[in-house]
């Protein structure tokens, strides 16, 4: 199946600043506009009795009740319309009163890292019903997936014994987890790579989103590539963040082809979260 294409998430009516930092939450017409799935109030009408539905927009409530706003919704684009009321959606929280944790790349008070938690479901069997943990650097703009065995694994199929209150259950665990995020980001910093390392670590990076054998694989000094002055240096995290921006976003020629944005809701989720798993060998074998 090839790529598919994230809907275009529009605007929202409400802002939230903290310090020097902006940040948009959806209302709900907002998400109704944009990813309406996301608050359908019953599944597609096709599954069989075994189907046990699980609202996302009951998990919106609750998150929502607890003081974390969806900043961000995503989905394929669908050519049935069935497909947009009911179909795979991917729904990005942070807590409306988060504190940042400082990013080291900044030299800015509070122009930080933000812990995010992520729900993937949909309402006609499409997918299992998962919560992944995350992070927004302000720096980059970067959103990063953090790997299962960093914070734990939910995934659960709409057929088994799952409810709306297991899955408000599991969310809160996922937050009290991400408080110990902050101790990653300054180990990662506090690791600092040869140029060798660094080479090693980009041409591992490009062969998790290139896997097939005959792909070709990027120069690591395209992965490698500045964005910015404030990802300058050698430590690991600095490497971790430009390597994975330069992954995800693409813009540079592999095999004489401009390499495109990495869209895919699935594949996306992957790559980052193999790409942090890279990060947590590579900290470890340094």
């Amino acid at each position: 199946m090839g790529e598919l294409c994230f809907q275009a998430c529009i605007p929202s009516l409400r802002m939230y600043n903290r310090g020097m930092n902006q940040f948009t939450f959806l209302d709900r017409d907002t998400i109704a506009a944009t990813v309406p799935s996301a608050l359908a109030t019953t599944h597609d009408g096709l599954r069989s009795d075994r189907y046990r539905f699980v609202p996302t927009v009951e998990v919106i409530d609750s998150m929502e009740a607890n003081g974390w706003g969806v900043v961000k919704i995503r989905a394929p684009k669908a050519r049935m319309a069935r497909s947009q009321s009911f179909g795979l959606h991917q729904v990005e929280f942070q807590d409306r009163n988060a504190v940042a944790i400082q990013d080291p790349r900044s030299k800015v008070t509070g122009r930080g890292i933000f812990p995010r938690i992520h729900i993937i479901n949909s309402h006609n069997g499409a997918s299992r019903f998962e919560v992944l943990a995350g992070m927004y650097a302000l720096v980059c703009s970067n959103g990063l997936m953090i790997s299962t065995g960093s914070v734990g694994e939910f995934s659960v199929r709409h057929n088994a014994a799952f409810s709306v209150e297991e899955a408000h259950r599991v969310i809160a665990q996922f937050r009290s987890r991400m408080d110990a995020m902050h101790e990653t980001v300054e180990r990662w910093n506090s690791v600092q790579l040869t140029p060798e390392q660094a080479n090693e670590f980009a041409i591992a990076a490009g062969r998790i989103r290139w896997n097939k054998p005959d792909d070709i694989m990027p120069e690591p000094s395209q992965l490698l590539l500045l964005n910015r002055p404030e990802d300058a240096g050698n430590s690991l995290w600095a490497t971790f963040n430009t390597v994975q921006e330069n992954l995800m976003d693409g813009g540079f020629k592999r095999n004489r082809r401009q390499v495109r944005k990495m869209t895919h809701i699935r594949e996306s989720n992957r790559i980052n979260m193999e790409l942090w798993d890279l990060a947590v060998q590579t900290a470890a074998q340094v």
